[in-house]
């Protein structure tokens, strides 16, 4: 078919045909300059790295300077030391009494002290019993005493009575005896009679039988006025047992002590052995304290502990008070619950106005054994409980071979491979060792 305009068709269909290949071109070109651009942009960076490397200035290379590791230490020194052990116990009474009438009856009269906590003095009285039944009983034991004492003399006034005229019965034995022999001589020379003789041996018999009741008589008195004088001994002591009796219904306190327990008052019937009171004396307080069998054989070790010293401190809120004490007494056997032995030390400076009283809980602070020959050294100075470190003259660590001896409170006792005058690194730190460079601030 044939154009409108057949000049204007070939030309236009021939740049058509042409169009394409211009467009791959530039296609290519603008991806080879994508790829090609950050190529040339590294390689020129690498150039200007190598460039700085190249012209950069040479560096002089110093030694690193060795680390000297900052330590506190201690200057050691050869010490004997006694510690002191810090134990606890409570005070107790080392003497407590209690208080019984010897006598009963009814109470009369109380002291002016007597209730508890009630301060009182050697001879103060306590509680006083109605004494009339007690006098009455003392006026009676006197009037017998006094009734056998005048039967007493009676006897004896009738044995001296007796002893006299027995002398005059002696003399009538004599005269009688010497007139029966005179009439036996006339007898025999026949002047005499037979009666006669015979009268004047029956009056020798009948004088010889007084002698004989008379002798009777003394003895008789005699065993009587035994009698008498241990009847009147029997008074004595029944009087005795009375003006006691009467003393006892006055009840006083023995010794300087603190009273407790009071059960009585005036008007209260009491009998014999009834508690009215305990008293416990102020003056020989005592502190029950414990100790380990360790301890206590390391305290026996340098010989008994009866008689040593310990220091007693009450700890109150606002202030503590001291005492000084000795031990007195060790217990005869160890407690099995605590595995400990209980010692008791006396308070020496106490009394009636001493503010301790039994049931406190007080410190108690007792010297121990004696450690010669070792050094005292921080519980952190020792590595690993077998050696510690020396600061050496050149400031390098040197390792050095302990055994502790005892520990206390927050050091140690150690003996071992070390000299007085060295210095001992006080506080161990990560990096420590022998050779280590340290320095002391």
């Amino acid at each position: 078919m044939r154009q409108p305009n057949g000049s204007d068709a070939l030309p236009h269909a021939t740049a058509e045909h042409q169009a394409p290949p211009v467009g791959r071109l530039r296609r290519f070109l603008s991806i080879l300059a994508r790829t090609l651009l950050p190529i040339a942009v590294l390689l020129g960076g690498g150039a200007v790295f190598a460039y700085l490397q190249a012209t950069k200035p040479a560096l002089d290379r110093k030694p690193v300077a060795e680390r000297a590791w900052p330590v506190t230490a201690t200057t050691v020194e050869k010490i004997t030391i006694a510690p002191t052990l810090v134990l606890y116990g409570t005070i107790v009474a080392g003497r407590t009494v209690d208080m019984r009438p010897l006598v009963s009856g009814r109470i009369s009269r109380v002291g002016r002290n007597f209730a508890i906590g009630g301060l009182v003095n050697k001879g103060d009285l306590l509680v006083a019993i109605d004494a009339f039944d007690y006098e009455a009983a003392l006026s009676e034991r006197k009037t017998l005493i006094a009734e056998a004492r005048a039967r007493l003399s009676e006897l004896t006034a009738e044995l001296s009575a007796e002893r006299e005229i027995i002398q005059y019965d002696q003399k009538q034995i004599a005269i009688r005896r010497r007139e029966v022999e005179r009439r036996s001589r006339l007898e025999e020379r026949g002047t005499g009679t037979e009666k006669s003789l015979d009268d004047a041996q029956s009056a020798l018999i009948d004088a010889q039988r007084r002698v004989f009741e008379r002798k009777k008589r003394i003895g008789s008195l005699e065993a009587r006025i035994r009698q008498q004088r241990a009847a009147i001994d029997r008074s004595r002591v029944a009087l005795q047992r009375a003006e006691r009796n009467l003393g006892d219904t006055v009840l006083k306190a023995p010794f300087d002590g603190i009273l407790s327990e009071v059960s009585a008052e005036i008007g209260k019937r009491v009998s014999t052995g009834d508690k009215v009171a305990r008293l416990t004396d102020a003056t020989s307080l005592e502190v029950e304290f414990q100790i380990t069998d360790d301890q206590y054989g390391r305290l026996v070790a340098d010989g008994s502990l009866i008689g040593e010293k310990a220091a007693v401190i009450w700890k109150t809120a606002r202030r503590s008070f001291e005492y000084s004490a000795i031990i007195m007494r060790v217990s005869g056997k160890v407690t099995s619950e605590a595995g400990g032995i209980n010692l008791f030390a006396r308070l020496s400076d106490t009394g009636l106005g001493t503010a301790l009283r039994p049931g406190i809980f007080v410190e108690v602070h007792v010297k121990d054994q004696f450690y010669r020959d070792v050094f005292r050294l921080p519980e952190e100075a020792v590595h690993g409980s077998r050696s510690v470190f020396v600061i050496a003259e050149d400031g390098r660590l040197d390792q050095r071979k302990i055994s502790i001896v005892r520990r206390l409170a927050n050091t140690i006792l150690v003996r071992g491979a070390l000299k007085a005058g060295e210095r001992v690194v006080t506080r161990l730190f990560p990096e420590i060792g022998p050779g280590v460079k340290v320095r002391v601030p």
